[in-house]
């Protein structure tokens, strides 16, 4: 398997909520950490725009979604037509955007970072964000250090460099220059919620093929087989 197939996957079956948690996690972290229309957010890795959606339409803030993959800004795209709402959409690399510096108050990203070369990705946030702006970011992460073949057998599925620990997080926060760092179980924030949305939906296309349904196999054995192993964790820092 390539490295890009798991998020070509993502993308040929228009999967929203697609990161860990999904819609109810990032709505309980909105509701923990809400937003204002005076707000400029940037939700990296937008994937369906599902997200950059639900901010526009619940709180009116300023929103700026990005994606590197050509299907998933079709998707977004579709997405905001429907809705109807104010988005700006641009495709657009992690590890460089296309933004000056200081440029944002909040960033979202939801198992993007994961995704790239993480310290060039946190780099960007850093810089992009303004003084004191807000960094919530939902990843996946190790409960311990991955032995050799565990790390490449989910490498392997994913695409992904390595798999952190909450302490790699946390210690590429603060090389990329972040403060007052907190982690915390998404879970946790899941249970507050009293109404849960429905789960993630499909947006079927026409690249659907063989090589799609073998990422979708890998992924669903690969969390079984690591239950309990790798997580997932909310990365609350500031710029």
């Amino acid at each position: 398997m390539s490295d890009k197939k798991y998020l070509d996957f993502l993308a040929k079956f228009g999967i929203s909520s697609a990161h860990p948690g999904g819609l109810p996690l990032t709505k309980a972290i909105l509701n923990r950490f809400p937003l204002s229309k005076s707000e400029k957010v940037l939700d990296v890795g937008c994937g369906t725009g599902e997200t950059s959606v639900y901010i526009a339409e619940n709180f009116g803030a300023q929103v700026v979604a990005v994606d590197i993959h050509p299907l998933m800004m079709t998707h977004a795209q579709n997405r905001i037509i429907e809705a109807g709402v104010d988005v700006e959409l641009i495709q657009a690399n992690a590890e460089q955007m296309p933004f000056q510096d200081q440029s944002f108050d909040k960033i979202i990203a939801e198992s993007v970072t994961v995704f790239t070369k993480m310290e060039r990705s946190l780099s960007e946030y850093h810089r992009v964000l303004k003084p004191r702006g807000l960094l919530l970011d939902i990843e996946m992460t190790a409960e311990r250090a991955l032995t050799k073949p565990e790390m490449e057998e989910v490498i392997q599925v994913y695409g992904i460099e390595r798999v952190p620990t909450n302490i790699d997080w946390v210690d590429a926060l603060h090389q990329a220059g972040f403060t007052d760092i907190i982690s915390f179980d998404g879970l946790d924030l899941i249970k507050e919620l009293k109404d849960l949305p429905n789960a993630s939906a499909f947006e079927f296309t026409d690249a659907i093929d063989m090589e799609a349904f073998e990422a979708w196999l890998s992924h669903i054995q690969i969390m079984e087989k690591y239950r309990g192993l790798l997580n997932f964790r909310v990365y609350m820092a500031n710029a």
